[in-house]
């Protein structure tokens, strides 16, 4: 099962694009998944591009190890329309377009991560069958100064031009679970300290709201667990 993929500088940009029309729309720009506080354009803008970029990663995967076409939408939408459908909302295999059998939710995370998390504020709120995490390897001076000019004039066309030619982005799809394994993780506090899984005393960071967690390495990878989401997908 191929789980590695290069994603490409036209990926990037269109992500990018998609983060400043969100940012644009007047959708909150509160941090809920982390802080609960208003996060800085840069991290906004780079959390919802990572956000997309993992979307692609994953619509790769699906396409060169089951031949599924996910199309993926890049639109803003409001209100319900916005979550209810999950990352993967239409699926093509040979020539038919078909709902997917399942609501996915597909979360990015860095590459030295170690924790797969789901805040359990939006566990509770939005009922999705299965949770797929993708490794996104994104520069982190992707975000040239001056995008911000750019940002001023609304002018996603300067944007475009003033952005780095990123040649490659790596992303890893790591694994998945099923939303009845999550319901039985661990659940830390707002305040607990997140230490590395493999080394108990080696704190790694300070869970900002109540998260429901689990180490990366427990998720489902194999090809069989993979080929059961593929059966469940596609039958709707």
């Amino acid at each position: 099962m191929k789980n590695d993929f290069d994603l490409t500088n036209e990926d990037y940009i269109k992500s990018i694009e998609f983060a400043f029309k969100l940012w644009y729309s007047g959708k909150s720009k509160g941090d809920w998944r982390s802080t609960g506080t208003t996060r800085s354009l840069g991290q906004y803008i780079t959390d919802h591009a990572e956000g997309k970029l993992a979307e692609k990663a994953f619509a790769l995967f699906l396409k060169e190890n089951f031949n599924i076409d996910a199309v993926l939408d890049f639109d803003v939408h409001e209100g319900a329309s916005a979550t209810d459908a999950g990352d993967v909302n239409l699926i093509k295999t040979g020539s038919q377009n078909i709902r997917p059998g399942l609501k996915l939710d597909v979360k990015s995370t860095k590459p030295n991560s170690l924790w797969a998390v789901v805040d359990a504020k939006e566990f509770n709120s939005r009922a999705y069958d299965a949770y797929i995490w993708v490794k996104v390897a994104l520069p982190l001076n992707h975000l040239a100064p001056l995008i911000f000019k750019a940002l001023c004039n609304r002018n996603l066309e300067d944007i475009r031009s003033k952005l780095l030619q990123l040649d490659k982005i790596t992303a890893q799809i790591v694994g998945f679970a099923w939303r009845s394994e999550v319901e039985c993780w661990e659940v830390k506090q707002r305040g607990s300290t997140i230490c590395d899984p493999t080394t108990p005393k080696k704190r790694l960071f300070t869970a900002k709201t109540t998260n429901k967690l689990a180490p990366l390495t427990k998720l489902k990878n194999k090809d069989l667990d993979w080929d059961e989401l593929r059966n469940r997908l596609i039958n709707n």
